[in-house]
């Protein structure tokens, strides 16, 4: 199955790593690592997402992580909400994903023998999104709720005060974690209007 240009180029790696490394570029520029290795039990994939952010529009602070959230929830092939999400704990996985300064990293591992569907799953993400309303606002809830625990978290507020001392003009000046008010635009709206 060619599904795209491998390309030439040596992997350095470890001596003692007997696992086997392939680099292949597919048609529309998306660069894959492929990692074999026959001793473990387990299928992993990662998708990285070179937005974070640092590309949130003043106004809207928290949209990368608040993106970040939406994606797990359906896509037109699966629109079942969360099935993605219990697939993959059904067949002895865990998923997760992470929004940093210029990254969104989504990743997951599963049981080998459910790997190729778990990953098809995972692409629709990627491929046909779906958001819906009532997932939309469930999810500015969500976001606002980890912004709150996150309040009591003592390496996050110093984080937060060096983002607050830092350039303004630089984008780690900006609040990125979203809260309700910076997401829900019809709130927004009304703040920024009175």
């Amino acid at each position: 199955m060619a599904v795209g240009k491998e390309e030439v180029e040596e992997i350095v790696k470890a001596r003692t790593d007997k696992r086997e490394y392939r680099r292949i570029v597919l048609p529309n520029s998306l660069e894959v690592l492929l990692i074999s290795d026959p001793d473990t039990d387990k299928c992993a994939a990662s998708m990285d997402v070179s937005v974070g952010a640092f590309s949130d529009p003043d106004g809207l602070e928290g949209l990368a992580h608040f993106l970040e959230h939406m994606l797990f929830y359906a896509s037109e092939k699966y629109p079942l909400e969360d099935s993605y999400s219990k697939y993959i704990i059904e067949h002895g996985g865990r998923t997760n994903a992470y929004t940093s300064s210029e990254h969104t990293n989504y990743y997951f591992d599963i049981n080998a023998d459910a790997f190729e569907e778990a990953l098809d799953r995972f692409a629709q993400f990627f491929i046909n999104p779906l958001m819906s309303a009532d997932a939309t606002m469930r999810e500015i809830k969500a976001v606002d709720s980890e912004n709150q625990k996150n309040l009591l978290s003592d390496g996050w507020r110093m984080n937060q005060l060096q983002k607050h001392l830092s350039a303004a003009d630089h984008p780690y000046h900006k609040f990125s974690t979203g809260q309700e008010l910076t997401l829900d635009y019809n709130k927004n709206s009304l703040t920024q209007c009175s």
